[in-house]
C-alpha cells in the first residue's frame, strides 16, 4: 500500500536540491559551470526572488510566476491594471511569465506583448500553451503566440488542458506533438510540457505516451495545494513520475482557484460556499508554503493586482521549507474540505 508519510519524507531532499543546482559537469566551461550550480540573486534590474533549477532545463526561474489568465482574466482587468501588474511583478523580482492562446482569445498574450516582453524580454522566462486538437491548428498557434508577444522564440510552449487519457492519444495523433518537436528544432521554441487539471490519469497516460514515442518533454504543470492529497491526487499520483524523469514542476492553483481562501471564482462556483481553509485552518503563508516545500519549480499565481503581486512576493522571499510533520499536519486539516466541491476543476469520480 502506498505510504503518504513515506513519499513526503523521501520529497524533502529531492525540494532542497533545486533551491541547491547541481553538480557542474566535467568540461563545463568555468562560468559556466559556475552558473549552474549556484543561482542568480540579481539581474539588471535588482534584487531577484528566491530560484530554483527547473528539472532538466537547468533554468534557473523563480519560485513565484505570475499567471497570465489574470492578465487580462474575462475582460475584467483593464490595460492599465495589467501594466500596473506586470511592473509589480518586476519591481519585485519575479521573472516566470506565464500564459495561453486562449487567455482572452490572444488578449492577454497581446498584452505580454505590449507590456512586458518590449522592456524585459531579456531577463524572463517566457511560456505560453496550445491547446490544439490538429496539425494545422498547432502551426498556427505556434506562429501566433510568437506574434502577440512580439517574440522570436518562447522559452516554454506547453500542450495545455490534456483532459483525458482519450484527449491525449487524440492529439498525439492528431501530430499536435510533432508540430511541437519540429518548433524546437526550428528555434521556435526551446521547451516543451504539458498541462491539466481534470485527472491525473490525463497526466500518467501523457507520461507513458512520451516514453513510447521516445520523446523527453521538460516540465509539467498541474494542480499543487493542501487539499489535493486527499482527493484524486496529482501530488501522490504524478509527482513521483515527474521526479524520477527529472521534469520542472510547475504547481498551478494552490489555492484551488480561489476556494481555500473563500473565494467562488471559477466556472459553476457562483452559487456555492466555498471553504475558508483559509484563514480557518492555516495561514496564506502555511497553504503556500506547503507547495512550496514540495520539488516544485515555481507556483504559478493568478494575481490580479499590484498588492496580490507584492503579498506573494513577500510570502516566497520568506518561505522556508516545512518539516515533514507541518506538512503532513496541514494535510490532515484541509482533509474535510477535499472534494470536487472545492476543487471543482477535477473530474468528478
Amino acid at each position: 500500500m502506498f505510504d503518504r508519510r513515506d513519499f513526503l519524507r523521501s520529497l524533502m531532499g529531492v525540494t532542497a536540491g533545486l533551491a541547491i543546482g547541481r553538480p557542474a559537469l566535467a568540461g563545463e566551461a568555468q562560468a559556466g559551470a559556475a552558473a549552474m550550480a549556484s543561482p542568480p540573486t540579481e539581474d539588471r534590474l535588482g534584487k531577484l526572488l528566491p530560484m530554483r533549477r527547473m528539472g532538466r532545463t537547468n533554468e534557473w526561474v523563480t519560485t513565484l510566476g505570475l499567471g497570465g489568465s489574470h492578465i487580462e482574466y474575462r475582460g475584467r482587468i483593464s490595460m492599465k491594471e495589467a501594466q500596473a501588474i506586470i511592473e509589480s511583478a518586476m519591481e519585485e523580482g519575479v521573472r516566470f511569465f506565464d500564459n495561453a492562446q486562449q487567455y482572452g482569445n490572444g488578449e492577454a498574450e497581446r498584452r505580454f506583448g505590449q507590456f512586458l516582453t518590449p522592456k524585459y524580454r531579456d531577463v524572463i522566462y517566457l511560456m505560453s500553451k496550445t491547446q490544439a486538437t490538429t496539425r494545422k491548428q498547432a502551426e498556427r498557434d505556434m506562429d501566433e503566440c510568437r506574434s502577440r508577444m512580439k517574440v522570436d522564440v518562447i522559452d516554454l510552449m506547453q500542450v495545455h488542458h490534456i483532459a483525458s487519457p482519450e484527449d491525449v492519444d487524440q492529439r498525439i495523433d492528431a501530430g499536435v506533438v510533432d508540430v511541437l518537436l519540429k518548433a524546437r528544432e526550428e528555434g521556435k521554441i526551446r521547451h516543451l510540457g504539458f498541462t491539466g487539471h481534470d485527472t491525473h490519469r490525463a497526466h500518467l497516460h501523457m507520461l507513458k505516451r512520451l516514453d513510447a514515442m521516445g520523446v523527453e518533454f521538460d516540465t509539467v504543470q498541474m494542480p499543487m495545494n493542501v487539499v489535493d492529497p486527499s482527493y484524486e491526487s496529482f501530488i501522490l499520483e504524478v509527482l513521483p513520475a515527474l521526479v524520477e524523469r527529472d521534469y520542472g514542476v510547475l504547481a498551478m492553483k494552490t489555492l484551488a482557484f480561489g476556494q481555500i481562501v473563500g473565494k467562488n471564482e471559477g466556472w459553476g462556483r457562483k452559487n456555492r460556499v466555498a471553504p475558508k481553509v483559509v484563514p480557518e485552518k492555516m495561514t496564506l503563508a502555511e497553504a503556500l508554503g506547503f507547495v512550496w516545500s514540495l520539488p516544485v519549480s515555481t507556483i504559478i499565481s493568478g494575481m490580479m493586482s499590484p498588492e496580490m503581486v507584492r503579498e506573494n512576493a513577500a510570502l516566497a522571499r520568506a518561505h522556508v521549507d516545512l518539516t515533514e510533520e507541518h506538512r503532513l499536519a496541514l494535510i490532515d486539516k484541509a482533509s474535510e474540505f477535499a472534494g470536487p466541491d472545492t476543487e471543482f476543476y477535477k473530474d468528478r469520480v
